[in-house]
């Protein structure tokens, strides 16, 4: 509540912290200024591949498979990885593949990667793992989403459960992180609240396994890190969001995901009835500001006001 009602302040923190530590902001009002901006730097442009880690939080900046200006991006996270392969949209937020059984993800790497019909779970991850490995190191860019912004510090702050969000910004030679405006938290300590707030909500850990935080480019003296650090502030309806004093709430959104897994609608239709990245009671929330009133309204009559959302939500 702290950061969302003086977000202009907290934001404007961040850049200066970001540009004193040698990186550099971005503010994209719309998705395709975010994805024109990406695609300008001539460096970029020429590179053969780009490295891409998603978790749920890129989702209205780009999708699955798609690229622009010569960059061909690859899904780093397992989930987002068989949903490019598969050319479909995530399912869930945060178990984007939830609706597949092992064996129709074992069909889809016989098909790609002629791999058994009959592999376990072991051999599918091990088969990505391989792959991707080569993935990392050839990239020349990393582009991360971040669960967290720190205003005092000027970091991104990226969870994981795989370490492929710490190899996607930490070996390739720019990192650019796409974060949502309202994703800033005012203090570094406030982690401490929000980082087991996060897991518990969304997967019942204690804590992420992978846990990064980067404020900038690779030191002088330093072993890994990239040599370049963009991040990109986007807008994308969040400010229309901000401005209504009934739905502002909404901005205070963690995407642990927990509402989707206690909607009983949501349980019953899946993901991909609603059509949109964020789904389920949030979606219906945020997507008619994010991607138009005309087209999204429709998913407020996807509820059976029982307020399973509102008891399980851990920020209200």
């Amino acid at each position: 509540m702290e950061a969302i009602n003086h977000l202009d302040r907290y934001l404007e923190q961040f850049e200066q912290r970001v540009t004193e530590n040698g990186g550099q902001v971005f503010w994209a009002e719309t998705a395709a200024e975010a994805r024109r901006y990406i695609s300008s730097w001539p460096a970029v442009v020429a590179c053969a591949r780009c490295q891409g880690q998603v978790d749920g939080h890129r989702g209205d900046s780009s999708q699955p498979g798609s690229g622009g200006g010569g960059i061909q991006p690859i899904e780093t996270d397992l989930g987002e990885f068989i949903c490019q392969l598969r050319d479909e949209p995530p399912y869930h937020i945060i178990t984007p593949v939830m609706h597949l059984k092992r064996k129709d993800i074992a069909v889809t790497f016989h098909e790609k990667f002629g791999t058994p019909l009959t592999a376990t779970a072991e051999e599918l991850a091990g088969i990505a793992r391989q792959r991707l490995r080569q993935e990392f190191l050839s990239a020349e860019m990393g582009i991360s989403g971040g669960n967290f912004i720190i205003a005092d510090t000027g970091m991104v702050a990226v969870s994981t459960n795989e370490g492929n969000g710490r190899l996607s910004i930490s070996l390739p030679r720019i990192h650019v992180a796409i974060v949502g405006i309202e994703k800033v938290l005012p203090r570094l300590e406030d982690l401490a609240l929000f980082w087991p707030l996060l897991s518990t909500s969304g997967t019942g850990q204690a804590l992420t396994v992978y846990n990064s935080l980067i404020g900038g480019p690779r030191q002088p003296g330093e072993t890994d890190g990239p040599e370049e650090f963009h991040v990109i502030l986007l807008d994308n309806g969040r400010t229309g969001l901000l401005a209504d004093a009934e739905q502002r709430d909404a901005l205070h959104c963690i995407r642990c995901g927990a509402c989707l897994n206690e909607c009983p609608v949501y349980k019953t239709i899946g993901g991909h009835a609603y059509g949109t990245t964020y789904s389920g009671p949030i979606g219906s929330v945020i997507t008619p500001h994010l991607r138009g009133p005309a087209e999204w309204t429709h998913l407020a009559y996807a509820s059976s006001l029982c307020g399973n959302c509102t008891d399980v939500c851990p920020v209200g």
